[in-house]
């Protein structure tokens, strides 16, 4: 009975040694490529935010944590002109992750919009395809382009509960 209580912690410890093995092997690489099938990508995150003060908040000091290089690029409520170059040939992506903080959303009068164009999202989309790189989206208001539907509501904080987690078990949430 002890040995297989043994065996049994030893082997649910495995994942978790394997993991932060992996993460400290990442984290001595830094400026190496990774390869993603015939393509390499360079380690550096692109961070896409409204203003610095937001970037620094919401993604640069935990990337700075790690030893995560990282570019910023702060987008204006007038936009950009053009994306930071993404890929330096076919084979090689520039940036191995990119975020993007609150939709890059402006006030435009009646209504919020992102401040990049739908070209500009489409091209930041086929490089994701392309090179195997997320897209991490922060403070974003759920709508259609994450499959959510507006069914009306309130403007009113009402308390939600779960009553069933066993989808969500690494989630640690409370029924």
């Amino acid at each position: 009975m002890l040995f297989t209580s043994r065996l049994t912690m030893a082997s649910s410890i495995l994942p978790s040694l394997r993991a932060c093995a992996l993460t400290c092997f990442c984290l001595f690489l830094q400026h190496v490529s990774g390869y993603v099938g015939s393509a390499t990508v360079s380690s550096t995150i692109l961070v896409f935010a409204r203003d610095s003060t937001s970037a620094i908040n919401s993604a640069t000091l935990g990337l700075q944590g790690y030893g995560i290089p990282y570019e910023v690029v702060i987008v204006p409520q007038s936009g950009i002109t053009n994306l930071p170059l993404l890929n330096s040939s076919a084979t090689h992506g520039n940036y191995g992750g990119v975020v993007t903080i609150s939709e890059l959303s402006y006030n435009y009068g009646d209504r919020y919009a992102s401040a990049l164009t739908s070209e500009q999202w489409n091209e930041l989309y086929t490089y994701q395809t392309n090179f195997g790189v997320r897209m991490v989206r922060l403070d974003v208001f759920p709508g259609p382009d994450f499959g959510v539907t507006n069914t009306g509501g309130n403007a009113n904080d009402e308390p939600i509960s779960f009553t069933n987690t066993t989808g969500f078990s690494a989630a640690n949430l409370k029924t």
